[in-house]
C-alpha cells in the first residue's frame, strides 16, 4: 500500500506540474500536508518516501522546463550560491565515514529540497496570489483536523507506534496533562512551522487591491486558521516567529481604515479565544526566565565548540541526525547530536559547510527588493522576517531543512528574497538585446 501511495504521489505531482507551476506546487504541498497522518497510520518502510516521490514528480516537470530570459536573469544571482551548497554535500557523500544508507539519507536531508529556492525565485506576482488562495484552503482543512484532535483526542488520528513517538512524548501542555496538536502533520512543530511560513503569502495577498470578492473572506479565514494553529500546536519558538510576522505586518499596513479595523478585529478575536482556553497558552511560559535560560542552554552551549574541535570535517552525512528513520538508526557510526540546526550542519558538512550556509544566509538577508513600488512589497517584507526568524530559531532546534512541508514553503520564501526584482531583470534583459529584437519588442509592448 505504501509503495502504491508513493507512485500515486509521483504521478499526481507530475501531471499537476505539467499543467502549471502553481498546480504542481499545490499538489506537492497537499501531499506534504497529509504525509504525517498517512505515515503514522501506515507505518511501513515505503511510507517514509511518499513526499519524496511527490517531490521527484514535481521536479521532473519544473526543473527541466526552460525558463524565460527574464526568469533566468531573476535567478542568476541565486544560482552560484545554490551550486556551492549542493556541491559540497555531494563531495562529502564520497567520503565513506558512514554507512551508505545513512549517507544517502543525509544527502537527501542536505540537498533534496534546495531547488525549491529556484521555484520560489521564478514565482510571478499572479502565481503567488493563486498559491496564497490555495494555501488558505489547505490551512482551513488542517485546522479542521486540529480542532477535531483538540476536541476529542490525538489518539483517534495518530496510533501509538515508533513513527509517532515524538508526538506522544510531547505531553507538556496544561501541566503535562495534554498533548501538542499535530493536525495532519508529522508533529506539532511541523504544523506550527508550516502555518508560520504561509503568512507572507496570505498577508501579502490580502494587501492586493485587485482580487476576487470571495477570495478576501477565504484569505482572512485561512489567516485566522493559521494563527490559531500555531497556538494549538503549542510550540513556543513558532509562536515567537508568528508574533514577529504579525507585528511587522501591523506596522507596515498603509491602506484604508477598513483594512486596519478588520486586522484589529482579527487580533482581538484570536486573543479572546486564546485567553479563554488554557491549553492554548503554553507560550506564556516564555515569561519565566528559568524556562528560556534552560531552553537556550540546552542548544547553544559549549558542547557546540567541543563538537567542532572533535569533528572539524564533520561526522559524515547523516552523522548529525538528519531525519534518520528509526529502522536505520543502528547503522550510524559514532552517533552524536545536539538540538541545534547549525550544529547539525557542522556535524554533517564540517566547518566548511557551516561557513557556506552562514555566508549564504547573511547574503540573502541583505538583498534589496523593488521597494514600495512592488505590489507584493508587504509580502516580501514579511518573507524577510519569516526567513530571519526561522534562521534564528535554528539555534534552538533541528529540522529546518527537513520539515515536511514547512521546508518547501520556507525555501519558496528564500527564493522570493533572493530573486532579482522583476523590473531590474527586465531592464537588464532589454539592455542585453538589440533594440529591434523580437523578444525585446514583445516585452516592451507587454509593459
Amino acid at each position: 500500500m505504501s509503495l502504491l501511495l508513493c507512485l500515486a504521489a509521483f504521478f499526481v505531482c507530475l501531471f499537476a506540474g505539467r499543467r502549471s507551476l502553481v498546480a504542481g506546487l499545490t499538489a506537492l504541498i497537499s501531499v506534504g500536508y497529509t504525509y504525517g497522518i498517512v505515515r503514522a497510520n501506515l507505518p511501513e518502510t515505503y511510507s517514509h518516501f511518499i513526499f519524496d516521490a511527490g517531490v521527484l514528480g514535481f521536479y521532473s516537470t519544473q526543473l527541466v522546463r526552460a525558463s524565460t530570459a527574464v526568469q533566468e536573469y531573476r535567478i542568476r544571482r541565486l544560482k552560484p550560491w545554490l551550486e556551492f551548497v549542493i556541491a559540497w554535500p555531494l563531495l562529502l557523500f564520497l567520503v565513506p565515514n558512514q554507512d551508505i544508507l545513512i549517507r544517502l539519507v543525509g544527502l537527501r536531508g542536505n540537498i533534496f529540497l534546495l531547488p525549491m529556492m529556484i521555484i520560489g525565485a521564478r514565482l510571478e506576482g499572479d502565481e503567488k496570489y493563486k498559491l496564497a488562495v490555495r494555501l488558505a484552503i489547505l490551512n482551513l482543512a488542517a485546522f479542521a483536523f486540529a480542532s477535531a484532535e483538540f476536541a476529542t483526542s490525538v489518539e483517534r488520528f495518530f496510533p501509538r507506534n515508533e513513527v509517532t513517538r515524538l508526538i506522544y512524548i510531547s505531553k507538556d501542555v496544561l501541566g503535562h496533562t495534554a498533548y501538542r496538536i499535530p493536525s495532519t502533520f508529522a508533529g506539532s512543530h511541523a504544523y506550527a512551522g508550516t502555518m508560520v511560513v504561509c503568512l507572507p503569502f496570505l498577508l501579502g495577498a490580502l494587501q492586493l487591491r485587485k482580487k476576487q470578492d470571495w477570495h478576501k473572506p477565504l484569505l482572512i479565514a485561512g489567516l485566522i486558521a493559521s494563527l490559531l494553529g500555531v497556538f494549538m500546536a503549542a510550540t513556543r519558538l513558532h509562536f515567537v516567529a508568528a508574533a514577529m510576522v504579525v507585528a511587522v505586518a501591523a506596522f507596515s499596513i498603509r491602506s484604508r481604515f477598513g483594512h486596519l479595523l478588520v486586522g484589529l478585529m482579527i487580533i482581538a478575536g484570536i486573543a479572546w479565544v486564546v485567553s479563554s482556553e488554557q491549553r492554548l497558552q503554553r507560550f506564556a511560559e516564555l515569561q519565566e526566565p528559568g524556562v528560556v535560560t534552560e531552553r537556550v542552554a540546552g542548544s547553544v552551549n559549549i558542547g557546540f565548540f567541543d563538537l567542532a574541535a572533535t569533528y572539524p570535517f564533520g561526522n559524515g552525512l547523516g552523522g548529525g541526525g538528519t531525519s534518520i528513520p528509526y529502522f536505520l538508526t543502528s547503522r550510524i557510526e559514532n552517533p552524536v547530536g545536539i538540538e541545534n540546526e547549525y550544529a547539525r550542519i557542522m556535524l554533517e558538512q564540517g566547518l566548511i559547510g557551516l561557513g557556506l550556509w552562514i555566508a549564504f544566509m547573511a547574503w540573502l538577508l541583505t538583498r534589496q527588493g523593488e521597494g514600495i513600488a512592488d505590489r507584493w512589497f508587504l509580502g516580501r517584507r514579511l518573507a524577510w522576517v519569516t526567513c530571519a526568524a526561522c534562521f534564528a530559531t535554528g539555534l534552538l532546534g533541528t529540522g529546518l531543512f527537513t520539515s515536511i512541508p514547512q521546508t518547501c514553503l520556507l525555501f519558496l520564501n528564500v527564493g522570493w528574497l533572493a530573486a532579482l526584482p522583476t523590473k531590474t531583470a527586465q531592464e537588464t534583459f532589454l539592455a542585453a538585446r538589440p533594440p529591434d529584437d523580437y523578444l525585446a519588442r514583445n516585452l516592451l509592448d507587454s509593459r
